[in-house]
């Protein structure tokens, strides 16, 4: 059964970051060869404060395989305090039409392979499209809920 049916992970890169470091930690949240799954980093350019030049990454995962695989991926690495308050701040992370939003630290992740869920804004952003039904905020927190449960407790069973 399906939990989630696309995955958009966006971050944004400053012209004073190191590109590199940045697509490098972007790779790092998929446990898959994007080339050779055919999977895109899309880049945009765009202007910031002062003209500031910022380019942003992209990557979208639509089918069944990669969205699983990101999601066995990537909940187990979040750490248990972290899913714990993501469980009790689960009403406004998800939104009516079932997207669930993390944030994961960018300099973290990037340089240290670690996830650490923040609020900040330099980061990589995580919007994951729940398959519930009916998909509403509802419906979408009872599946949430029962992967981020999932997760924590294999995650603790294989610390022990």
């Amino acid at each position: 059964m399906n939990v989630a049916h696309s995955v958009t992970v966006r971050v944004f890169c400053g012209q004073e970051e190191n590109e590199n470091e940045v697509v490098n930690g972007l790779k790092l949240l998929f446990p898959l060869d994007l080339e050779k799954e055919k999977i895109a980093i899309k880049k945009q350019n765009a202007l910031g404060f002062s003209d500031r030049k910022i380019a942003i990454f992209e990557v979208v995962l639509t089918k069944n395989r990669h969205v699983k695989a990101f999601l066995d991926n990537l909940l187990p690495k979040i750490s248990g305090t972290d899913r714990q308050m993501l469980l009790r701040q689960l009403d406004s992370r998800i939104d009516d039409d079932a997207n669930f939003f993390v944030r994961l630290e960018k300099e973290t992740l990037a340089k240290r392979n670690e996830l650490l869920v923040t609020d900040g804004g330099n980061c990589y952003h995580v919007r994951i499209k729940m398959a519930a039904y009916p998909s509403n905020k509802e419906s979408a927190m009872k599946e949430m809920m029962k992967l981020l449960n999932q997760s924590f407790s294999s995650s603790k069973s294989t610390e022990e």
